[in-house]
């Protein structure tokens, strides 16, 4: 096996554990929708690492959780994939190549790589709370609007810190991580 091969499957493994680990970090909200850093877990992962690298670590945390109670509040996939809250966690797939989209994007300004990442992270939560709202009215017969009310609106401002954290750690991860590999390849 290769070096840099080897290099991706530790990172893979490394952010899939961040994962699991981010996922039993719960605050319980007065709502069917508990307040997790997994979101953040999954920006971090898709700023940090490249496309291919991110969307396996996301998918082995996915896998794991399917028989591994590593979905909030202790719950496993076989419980909550199909359940109420599923579409936010099975969306985390789609979130990876939209934020990894604008992460790719070349910037001569490191300010820029921030507000790319940033932008990648709340375009990528959009589209979670569209997956898990969608899927929430689906399971629940609750209307979309009132559904909104319930499972994003109270998550709004959280998760805007989250993307802000993610991309200012993500892009910093990024820069170091690049840096290792050059000093490792000399």
């Amino acid at each position: 096996m290769s070096h840099s091969k080897l290099r991706r499957l530790i990172l893979c493994a490394i952010f899939a554990a961040l994962l699991c680990i981010c996922s039993v970090i719960v605050i319980p909200l007065a709502g069917p929708v508990p307040f997790a850093m997994q979101i953040f877990g999954v920006m971090l992962c898709a700023v940090t690492l490249d496309w291919p690298t991110a969307q396996l670590s996301v998918l082995v945390y996915l896998l794991l959780g399917l028989f591994l109670p590593l979905f909030s509040g202790g719950n496993t996939g076989l419980t909550t994939l199909p359940g109420p809250t599923g579409g936010y966690v099975w969306s985390y797939l789609l979130m990876v190549p939209v934020i990894r989209a604008l992460c790719a994007v070349p910037t001569p300004k490191q300010w820029a790589a921030y507000a790319l990442a940033f932008g990648g992270c709340v375009l990528a939560t959009a589209l979670c709370y569209l997956c898990g709202t969608v899927q929430f009215c689906m399971v629940t017969g609750r209307g979309f609007v009132e559904a909104l009310g319930v499972c994003v609106v109270p998550f709004v401002g959280f998760d805007l810190i989250k993307a802000l954290a993610a991309a200012v750690l993500g892009v910093t991860l990024r820069k170091v991580l690049k840096k290792l590999n050059g000093a490792e390849q000399r």
